[in-house]
């Protein structure tokens, strides 16, 4: 598995949403701008209030997501032997790529899910080697490949 190839890609999978939320973020701020010409009453204030609190949430995951870039890019993704930040492991025949906490996604022909090293599950197989076995939530996970 080519992990100079996967980090490209979660580097421009990262990048596409962010552009994708920030033209929702400035779409909606577009759809929502109160005319100070107009009469404005109290449901307007109220919509507006709410509009106020969606605006705040896009601008949160935009900035998530830049988060999240950096993250990756600061990851070297070099061979490795134990768990860790950057590590590509198969466990239970799923693989995992730990850099940051996103969706799932295929790559190479095969289905990952991104995790965080705050991730509980992460906490469980950090260090562990190839072949190492632990538990988490009552489930049992075998480390099969670590690249």
């Amino acid at each position: 598995m080519n992990k100079k190839d996967l980090k490209k890609f979660l580097i421009e999978n990262e990048s596409h949403t962010i552009e994708n939320t920030e033209e929702k973020l400035l779409s909606f701020v577009k759809g929502t701008m109160l005319n100070r010409n107009d009469v404005i009453d109290q449901d307007d204030q109220s919509h507006h209030r709410q509009e106020e609190r969606l605006r705040n949430q896009l601008d949160k995951q935009v900035h998530e997501h830049h988060h999240h870039l950096e993250e990756i890019e600061a990851l070297t993704f070099n061979p490795s032997e134990v768990v860790e930040p950057g590590a590509v492991i198969k466990v239970n025949d799923n693989y995992m790529v730990i850099a940051t906490a996103d969706a799932n996604f295929t790559f190479e022909g095969k289905n990952f899910i991104s995790i965080s090293t705050k991730a509980p599950i992460y906490q469980c197989m950090k260090g562990k080697k190839k072949g190492d076995m632990c538990s988490f939530n009552g489930n049992d996970f075998i480390i099969n490949e670590i690249y």
